[in-house]
Parts: C-alpha cells; sequence; structure tokens
C-alpha cells in the first residue's frame, strides 16, 4: 500500500517548507571543525549546572502537587509576584498583578500578542533589519510586516509615524509596532533613551501598541540599563522577555507585562496553545529569583560574553579589516556586519566549505532581495577560535570578490 501523498493537504502556511530560523537551528547543531558564528544561543558552560540540580530536586520533593501540575494560564503566584519584585532591578514601573503573565519564552509571548491583536491582513511594523523569528510569528498569524527605518544608531522614531501611513495608505491597519531597543538582534545596537521615549510619544499619537522584545536587556557587559519603552509608556507597551539567555532556555520561560485588557486576552489565547508554560521550571526559577542567584549570576555572565565581544572585534579588526564593517556591541550575542559588493545568501556557503558559519542579512528583512549584510553571534564561541573564524571569514570574502 503506498503512501499517500499529504503535502496538498497541508495548509498554506505550512507548504513554504523549512523557516529560516529552522535552516539557523540546524547548523548551530552540525558540530565539526566548523567555526560557529550562527545561532545566538547561551554558552551551557556557563550554566551553574549543579545550582539548578538542587532547585529541581527541592522543588519536586517539597512542592509535588505545583512542580509537576499543571499551572495557571497567567503563571504561578509565586513567580509572578518574584517577577514582579524583579522589576524593580532595573526598571522604575512594576505591572500590577493583572499587568502580567508567565510565557514559554519570548517567541510564546510573541504568538499570544499576535493571537489577541490579529486578525488577517493586520500590520505589524517591523526594524529594518530585525529578528527573524518573530516575522515568522506574525505572519503565520496572516499578519503583514511592514518595515520602518533604521540606521547606524537604531530605530529611527519618525519612522513608525512613516511606515503607519504608508500600511494604512495599502489598506493595512497597522495594530503594533516591534522594537528591540537593547542590543538588538541582530544588529547589536542599543537604541538611546532619547530615541526611545520619541517612540513612546509616536505610539500615543498614531494609536499604536510598541511590543517591546527586551531579551538582552540584562547582558550589558558594563551591567548598566537605560529606561525602558514599558517605562516610559506603560499605556501602549507591551514588554516581553525571556530568560532563555540567562536561565536556561530548555526550561522555556519568559514574561509579557502591559496593559490589562492586552495580558488578559493573552492569556486566554495561551489556554487554548499550550495552556501553561511548565510549572517544574516556574519553581526553579522562583527560587533562583528569590534566593538571589539570579541576580547575583548577572555580572558573570555580562563579564563572559563582553570577553567574548572583544575578542571577535579583536579577530576582525585583524583579519577582515577594510573588507567590511561592523557594530562594535555593547552588550548580548551579535555583531553586524556589512560587505560592501557581496551578497552574503551566496557567500554563506562558500564560507560553510572555508569551515566558518554565519547568517546572511536578508532574513532579517522583512522586504525581500539580496543584502550585503550578515550576522555574527560571539554569544557559544570560543575565545581561542574567533581569530581562525575571523581568518576564515576573509578567505571567503577574498575569494568572492575574486
Amino acid at each position: 500500500m503506498s503512501t499517500p501523498d499529504w503535502f496538498g493537504r497541508l495548509a498554506e502556511r505550512a507548504q513554504a517548507g523549512p523557516s529560516e530560523l529552522s535552516a539557523v537551528l540546524a547548523l548551530a547543531g552540525s558540530g565539526g571543525d566548523l567555526v560557529d558564528f550562527s545561532g545566538g544561543f547561551p554558552d551551557p558552560e556557563l550554566f551553574d549546572t549543579r545550582l539548578l540540580a538542587e532547585l529541581a530536586a527541592k522543588a519536586i520533593e517539597t512542592r509535588p502537587e505545583v512542580a509537576l501540575q499543571y499551572a495557571s494560564n497567567r503563571g504561578l503566584p509565586g513567580l509572578r509576584e518574584a517577577l514582579r519584585a524583579d522589576f524593580a532591578r532595573t526598571q522604575s514601573r512594576t505591572p500590577a498583578d493583572d499587568e502580567l503573565i508567565v510565557t514559554s519564552g519570548g517567541v510564546d509571548a510573541m504568538t499570544l500578542i499576535s493571537k489577541a491583536m490579529l486578525d488577517p491582513g493586520d500590520g505589524v511594523l517591523v526594524e529594518a533589519p530585525s529578528y527573524l523569528g518573530a516575522f515568522s510569528v506574525f505572519r503565520s498569524h496572516e499578519g503583514v510586516c511592514v518595515s520602518m527605518r533604521n540606521d547606524e544608531h537604531g530605530l529611527i522614531p519618525a519612522s513608525l509615524a512613516e511606515a503607519a501611513a504608508d500600511a494604512r495608505a495599502r489598506g493595512i491597519e497597522p495594530k503594533f509596532a516591534y522594537v528591540i531597543p537593547d542590543f538588538q538582534n541582530p544588529s547589536g545596537l542599543l537604541l538611546s533613551a532619547e530615541r526611545r521615549r520619541e517612540i513612546v510619544d509616536t505610539a500615543r499619537a498614531e494609536g499604536l501598541l510598541v511590543l517591546e522584545d527586551v531579551a538582552y536587556r540584562d547582558l550589558a557587559f558594563d551591567g548598566s540599563t537605560l529606561p525602558s519603552i514599558y517605562e516610559l509608556g506603560p499605556d501602549v507597551t507591551v514588554q516581553v522577555g525571556t530568560f532563555s539567555k540567562t536561565f536556561s532556555p530548555g526550561t522555556r520561560l519568559g514574561w509579557a507585562a502591559g496593559p490589562a485588557q492586552v495580558i488578559d486576552a493573552m492569556a486566554q489565547a495561551k489556554t487554548n496553545t499550550d495552556q501553561c508554560a511548565g510549572a517544574l521550571g516556574q519553581c526553579m526559577l522562583e527560587s533562583l529569583m528569590r534566593e538571589g542567584h539570579y541576580a547575583r549570576a548577572l555580572p558573570h555572565l555580562q563579564r563572559a560574553y563582553g570577553t567574548r565581544a572583544q575578542a571577535l572585534m579583536a579577530a576582525l579588526d585583524e583579519h577582515v579589516g577594510s573588507m567590511a564593517t561592523w557594530t562594535r556591541p555593547a552588550g548580548g550575542f551579535f555583531t553586524w556586519l556589512d560587505v560592501p559588493g557581496v551578497d552574503t545568501k551566496l557567500l554563506a556557503p562558500v564560507a560553510i566549505d572555508a569551515g566558518v558559519a554565519f547568517v546572511p542579512g536578508a532574513p532579517f528583512f522583512a522586504d525581500p532581495g539580496a543584502h550585503s549584510q550578515l550576522r555574527l553571534s560571539f554569544s557559544r564561541t570560543p575565545t581561542g577560535r574567533m581569530g581562525e573564524g575571523a581568518r576564515r571569514l576573509a578567505a571567503a570574502i577574498g575569494s568572492q570578490r575574486g
């Protein structure tokens, strides 16, 4: 009996094949002699595995009725309270209990806001470039990504109004603007406090919600913070965050904070997806935060990733030099290169043959086309391999230019 061909029965959204993000994740696990600058993964060697094991064991032994059970769609009350307390560490605005939800990571938060806000054909204003995984989420919920403008300092606030007007002229109703202000993925740039305030003012004037992604906020190499968009404009902002970079991606935990009506709609959407974030991970994170382990671990992470960024900058200076320009991040996981005259999508397989991996720039733009940019992640690359990786990248660029 022959196997049916089910492709034609798949939903249209599933017939596009693997996403760009899937390709990145597959490449990041390929191993071998490859110097891998592709996936933006935390380094597992920085996890305090003994402490995590103790926290998991304690939760199972002392609170099995909580740790091993379903949780509320908004998250365990104890963790929500710990999260609210943690806001005071870097932000002047603490969400009320009904303004906060625990999510299964940052992408889950984006999924929930899409379910709550987007009707088919609605617009989402996005940076150019921006996180490619967010594009997939918005489009899978039939949203239309409309590009704003970025420069060497990050998002240009005036482009919110420009993009909103462009969308409306095309018959697209813009619902929210997706912004990554802290050490942006993929550029690594930090948005200035002045630009954050302008974004809030423009969002209010345009009747737009700002979806603020703070995945890298706790990873400034010097431990500093700027006012978040959420604390500047809590009436027009939903802040989404993740603990995948600072606690563990395996636990799949994040949060969203914003206007109570929006958070309630997200909670109802969560009931119809995965129901709740994993309770065991929530219990572990609650203990980590309440006992002070989380805040105490951050300086170590900040120094470790800062050391790697510094090593990569030195390697690019030495080996790539005038062949490209790149950002010099003060936090996060990424630097963003521009290689004039080179289509980095065509460069990528050449680089793989040379033994180095990166993510081409095109998927980070909502508008299709060839791009001369590429993203390098330094988060999981040993400092001793930075020089060899930069040397291989330079050789690949040189071969493309003849």
